[in-house]
This record gives structure tokens, C-alpha cells and sequence, in this order.
């Protein structure tokens, strides 16, 4: 099953995590003179940054091109849900079931999105940094 609010997240903040990514890349760069591990290590991190980054890119532009089909108020309210803090227990519910369809109608669109596993596998593993 996939995680479709980590997914609109990444994709609504995917600037804010190329971001952290590139200051990674940075930090990593500049370790490299006086790292005790060695500059290969430094320079080891920095490629699997590039292919991390790589791979989130063509995961956000297959999303991309998912969300392309929605109307504006849908991505709206995708938008709403993926920044929310909490659930949507909270909300009115003419709000839930505006957010319930379309993540419905979503999930049902991503059928192509086992291509993208590493893609997938990735956002858990940098969302903290969105």
C-alpha cells in the first residue's frame, strides 16, 4: 500500500527537499579536505546523493504528470491534506469527504508507481528533511 500523503507532501515540497539535498552535497564537498574517513568516502556520499536526487526527479515528474489531470480545486485540496499536520478527523465533513474522494481518485491514477519504487523507498528515507 502506498503512502499517499509522504507522496503529495514530497511532491508539493519537492523544492524544499533539493534543497537540503544540495546543501548535503555541499557539507559533504566541503568535509572532503579534512575528513578522517578518507576524501573517497566524502565522494562516495556525494554520488549516491546525485543518484537520490536523480531518481526523486523522475518520481516527481511522473506525479507530476498525474496531477496534471486534476482540476485546480483537487490539487488544492491534495495540497491541504499533504500539509497537514494531523489527520482529517478534525475537519468539517464536507472537507473529509472532499479530501476522501480525492485521494481516492489519486491512489487510483498511481497504478504506474511500482516503477518507481526506489523513488518511493527514497521519500521515507529524506522525509524528514521535507
Amino acid at each position: 500500500m502506498i503512502k499517499s500523503k509522504r507522496l503529495l507532501r514530497f511532491y508539493f515540497n519537492a523544492d524544499g527537499l533539493e534543497g537540503a539535498l544540495d546543501n548535503l552535497i555541499v557539507t559533504y564537498a566541503c568535509r572532503s579536505a579534512d575528513c578522517a574517513k578518507g576524501g573517497e568516502y566524502c565522494a562516495e556520499r556525494i554520488i549516491s546523493l546525485i543518484e537520490a536526487k536523480k531518481t526523486l526527479s523522475a518520481l516527481w515528474g511522473y506525479l507530476d504528470g498525474v496531477l496534471s489531470a486534476f482540476k485546480p480545486d483537487e490539487c488544492e485540496a491534495l495540497k491541504y491534506y499533504a500539509l497537514l499536520r494531523c489527520g482529517i478527523k478534525r475537519l468539517g465533513e464536507a472537507r473529509q469527504r472532499e479530501i476522501k474522494r480525492v485521494l481516492i481518485k489519486f491512489t487510483r491514477h498511481v497504478r504506474a508507481l511500482d516503477r518507481f519504487a526506489e523513488g518511493v523507498r527514497l521519500v521515507g528515507e529524506y522525509y524528514c528533511l521535507m
